[in-house]
């Protein structure tokens, strides 16, 4: 049986749920990561390497893409995959943040139908396409890892060190490794679409149920959002069992695991057999207390000519996940305050116009979108500098205002300020590339500070040790 082309764009979610596991399940295997090491794909995802030296953190974006490697026709055909003639697509990505202590692992759910700006690229003939506006999920399918990691690094503003892709393949058999994961459903659940035919209460789905399960997207009032927590639900479930004395101490459900692991994953060619030991190590003893899991907040949806119907983020909160994660803290609790020089004048009250002076693409953009997250506002779009300027921020500005360069220094630290009078009101941010995001500044005054000092609340999370049924 072929399935239809909507069917198939709604099983591509399945696999986002395994690979946030290659995270989550770390501790599972310190001994064994070199022997599956050399099955791992390489790709070339234009990230930055970070994070890998002891006590740094490091975010890698995690996406599933509805490659059918390794899967049987008798499996195809079980599943209703179809045979793959369009290219491979992901409509699933998270965000995962590992705290540089190994204390916390975050996870934040990126809507596949989020309303992004897709930056300039040239692709693979050597064409270049001007930026654009499109859904998120479109940057993998038009420019590949990337292009998604380019776009997902403008939009949240976080430096993206590695990037981990699953197939369908490795989820199913990482499930199947496990023994099943557990699940609980309110009421008994059946979904034409995925296949899904479960009943009410607690129960353990492997194969194609526990694809079905993460992958039905009607069966939740709030479509794909529901879905989205309902596989955090899943990675949850699946990071807890893996973590657990019944892998740990069984080497044969440990070696299926990995295996199926290895022969299904890419990662960026900087994450290497080394660089994954090291990271095993740093997060061997991690508790599933302190793994968190998030949807990047919504603020509602709108039909585009051309998109139809798109999500839009809650700009102000999901900067508040995205600056935490940035700031290596957890995203359950209010951030400890950064410390900076008292001022007096509110983000507010400053217009800015920011520049990249460096050869990255999308800086600029990245640059204005956290800065406007902390407060301040632009006097006109991001752009190029006509010069790069090296390392560090550059800031030019009027003398006249002496007390608001305070604030903008505050946010942005290490940063060169360079006094021209006459400049004006407006101040001029050109990005180095030392920027690696923007500290929320504390206003000294009691009138300002009332109204500027209030973080955010972010979106509702919840921990791999949650319970299923709650």
């Amino acid at each position: 049986m072929t399935a239809t082309p909507l069917v198939q764009r709604r099983m591509r979610v399945a696999t986002a749920v395994a690979s946030a596991a290659i995270l989550t399940t770390s501790a599972v295997g310190y001994a064994a990561v070199q022997r599956y090491s050399g099955q791992i794909s390489l790709v070339d995802a234009g990230t930055s390497g970070g994070g890998l030296s002891d006590g740094q953190p490091l975010n890698m974006l995690v996406v599933a893409s509805d490659d059918r490697a390794g899967l049987s026709r008798k499996e195809k055909n079980t599943l209703h995959l179809g045979h793959q003639d369009y290219g491979a697509h992901t409509d699933t990505m998270m965000l995962v943040h590992l705290s540089g202590d190994g204390s916390h692992i975050t996870a934040v759910s990126l809507p596949r139908d989020t309303l992004v700006t897709i930056p300039d690229w040239t692709d693979s003939k050597g064409k270049h396409h001007a930026a654009s506006k499109a859904k998120l999920n479109a940057a993998y399918s038009m420019g590949g890892p990337k292009l998604m990691v380019n776009t997902v690094e403008q939009a949240t503003g976080v430096t993206v060190d590695h990037y981990a892709e699953i197939n369908f393949a490795g989820f199913l058999r990482m499930v199947d490794a496990l023994g099943g994961v557990e699940v609980c459903l309110a009421k008994a659940t059946t979904d034409k679409n995925s296949g899904l035919n479960l009943p009410a209460g607690r129960q353990t789905v492997s194969g194609a149920q526990a694809l079905a399960y993460v992958r039905a997207r009607y069966i939740d009032p709030s479509a794909d959002i529901g879905r989205m927590k309902r596989q955090q639900k899943f990675i949850g479930a699946m990071a807890k069992k893996a973590l657990s004395g019944s892998t740990l101490t069984n080497p044969a459900k440990l070696d299926g695991f990995l295996s199926a692991l290895a022969s299904s994953v890419k990662t960026d060619d900087g994450l290497g057999p080394n660089q994954m030991v090291d990271l095993v190590d740093r997060f061997k003893a991690i508790n599933p207390s302190s793994i968190t899991m998030t949807t990047v907040p919504i603020t509602g949806d709108k039909r585009v000519a051309g998109l139809g119907d798109v999500l839009l983020w809650d700009q102000k909160r999901a900067s508040t996940i995205f600056q935490r994660m940035e700031n290596d803290q957890p995203i359950a609790g209010r951030p400890s305050p950064e410390p900076s020089a008292a001022v007096t004048v509110a983000p507010s009250s400053i217009s800015l116009q920011v520049l990249n002076g460096t050869t990255k693409t999308g800086l600029a953009t990245t640059a204005a979108t956290a800065l406007t997250g902390v407060g301040f506002v632009l006097a006109a779009p991001p752009a190029n500098a006509p010069n790069t300027v090296g390392t560090n921020t550059v800031i030019k500005y009027d003398p006249r205002f002496s007390e608001s360069i305070k604030t903008v220094k505050a946010a942005l630290p290490g940063s060169t300020a360079v006094a021209v009078p006459g400049f004006g009101r407006t101040f001029e941010i050109t990005v180095g590339t030392a920027f690696t995001g923007v500290t929320p500044v504390h206003v000294s005054t009691s009138t300002t500070a009332s109204t500027n000092s209030t973080t955010p609340t972010p979106a509702h999370t919840r921990t791999a040790a949650d319970d299923l049924c709650g």
